[in-house]
This record gives structure tokens, sequence and C-alpha cells, in this order.
């Protein structure tokens, strides 16, 4: 397989892809309530958070998955202080898992918010997310604390860019 990262723009990612994607990851896989997802995962305020990207598989141009770079005067900032970003939504849908293309996007993410000018990255992710901390912690994220939002415990990550 082939794959292709880069922003929503140049992949020409649909609002409806945005919904698929995020719904199979969080929803069907347990890390977000359904009803939630209505609105969190709403295609526009998706895209307003910030600078998303994704990967697409070249032969089949499926969605692999996205990850965005939120500025901290976004509204979708919850961490980041003003010279920060935040990296929210990471994910790669099952099938594409294993091949690489979560670090892929994580590199991607770090080197927008390099290239933007900030001087960290945050992030946050579910206690449950295993993969994703193995995954953070191997990019040189370092676990700062731990956070509760909606009655889930998160581990906040950092990185100096």
């Amino acid at each position: 397989m082939e794959f292709n990262v880069d922003s929503a723009e140049a992949l020409n990612i649909s609002d409806q892809e945005i919904s698929a994607l995020l719904t199979e990851i969080y929803v069907t896989d347990g890390f977000t309530e359904p009803e939630e997802a209505v609105s969190i995962f709403e295609p526009s305020a998706v895209r307003k958070r910030g600078f998303l990207m994704g990967v697409r598989d070249i032969n089949h141009s499926t969605l692999a998955g996205m990850v965005i770079v939120v500025p901290p005067n976004s509204p979708a900032c919850r961490l980041a202080q003003d010279d920060e970003a935040e990296m929210q939504l990471l994910g790669v849908k099952q099938e594409f898992r294993g091949f690489g293309l979560g670090k892929n996007l994580v590199s991607a993410a770090l080197n927008h918010a390099n290239e933007s000018g900030y001087s960290k990255l945050i992030l946050w992710t579910q206690e449950t997310m295993h993969a994703a901390q193995k995954l953070y912690e191997s990019k040189g994220f370092t676990h700062t604390k731990d956070i509760s939002r909606n009655g889930r415990k998160f581990l906040v990550y950092e990185i100096a860019l």
C-alpha cells in the first residue's frame, strides 16, 4: 500500500469522511459516547479547531487517518498557552493500523507546529489508549500530568519544539 500525508485541502477531505473516520475510531472503539460525538465530531466544528491533516491510501483514495494541530487562539484549545499548540483527534482506521500511519501523522503535526513557530506541542489521551501513549513516547513526548474531563481521566503529554 502507498499513503499520502497532507493537509485536508490538498487531500480534498470531505465532511462525510471526517465524520465517518472519527465515529469509527472514537465511538466504535468505545472512547466517546455516541451522544457526545454528534457535536464534537460535527465536521464544520472539527475543521474550525485548527490545521487538519490526513493520510490517504493512494490506491483506493480512502481516508485512513487524521490529526489536527490546534493553535492557542482556537476555541477548541484547552491546555496550550500563547506560543504553544495542541494536537487533537489523532486517529487511524483499524484496517490501516500497523503501517506507521500514526507515526507519520504525529511527525506531520510536529513539523507543522514547529514551522508555525510554536514552542511546544501538547496533547491529552485517555488512560486506556495504551497504543497511543506508546506512540507519543516513541516520538519524544513526555507524560506531564493527569486531568479529568467529562468524567474521564486523561494523560497530558508535551514536547518542546
